[in-house]
């Protein structure tokens, strides 16, 4: 008789066992399927950051061959308008006369 009771009494713990596990088990895999989808948008936003760095880098590289011609045809133009003030210098006594 008292192992009946012993074994009625392990049973009920035994139930109560797997009523509690059984959430925290389905609990767990819900976790687990967020984690991975946290993962996979982790991993996009590193491709992601990875595409943008290499687009700065391509608008650095470009912005400075932007600037080198731009530097070049500012020192043509300097030159140009040195050339023409010292020929507007060189007319002046000329029409002076």
């Amino acid at each position: 008789m008292t192992s009946s009771v012993v074994d009625a009494v392990l049973f009920a713990a035994l139930l109560l066992t797997c009523a509690c596990v059984l959430p925290m088990y389905l609990k767990l895999k819900r976790l687990d399927r967020v984690q991975a989808e946290y993962g996979r948008a982790f991993a996009e936003t590193s491709r992601a950051l990875a595409q943008a760095g290499e687009a700065v880098r391509g608008f650095t590289g470009e912005g400075r061959e932007v600037l080198d011609a731009l530097s070049a045809k500012i020192d043509e133009a300097r030159a140009t308008l040195a050339e023409l003030e010292a020929g507007r210098r060189a007319a002046e006594p000329v029409r002076g006369r």
